[in-house]
């Protein structure tokens, strides 16, 4: 993913080009069809998503709880707390997502400590922590 696209993302807000470019190195783009779920509740969490088009879903024992757009993330809850996950995330149409597995996450968090306090803060909000 290019560091422009990235750098446009509140997430990765004060970062340079060289973090940017590295940060963008760990995600791959991937497309998703509407009604294609992209996480389910209780299950292992392997991956972290940015929506880059289109919009996603997240339910929580099955009642809508949110709406996520360009910018939004998710998926880093069980990745830092090392849980199930705690929400089915759904697309709601054909989107465009960046998605990173588990150990470039766990690269992204060690070599980018600002970025990964503001994962680790949302991580926090989204569990009630």
């Amino acid at each position: 993913m290019d560091a422009q696209t990235l750098a446009s993302f509140e997430l990765f807000n004060g970062l340079t080009d060289e973090e940017l470019t590295s940060c963008g190195d760990l995600f791959t783009e991937t497309r998703v069809l509407m009604g294609e779920q992209l996480t389910q509740e209780e299950e292992f969490g392997y991956s972290f998503f940015i929506v880059l088009e289109g919009n996603v879903k997240v339910r929580v024992d099955g009642e809508e709880v949110a709406q996520l757009g360009p910018g939004d993330h998710f998926g880093e809850v069980s990745l830092v707390r090392g849980e199930r996950r705690n929400a089915t995330v759904s697309a709601m149409e054909t989107c465009r997502l960046a998605k990173m597995m588990t150990w470039d996450f766990r690269e992204l968090m060690q070599n980018h400590p600002a970025l990964a306090s503001r994962i680790e803060a949302k991580a926090d909000e989204r569990s009630g922590s």
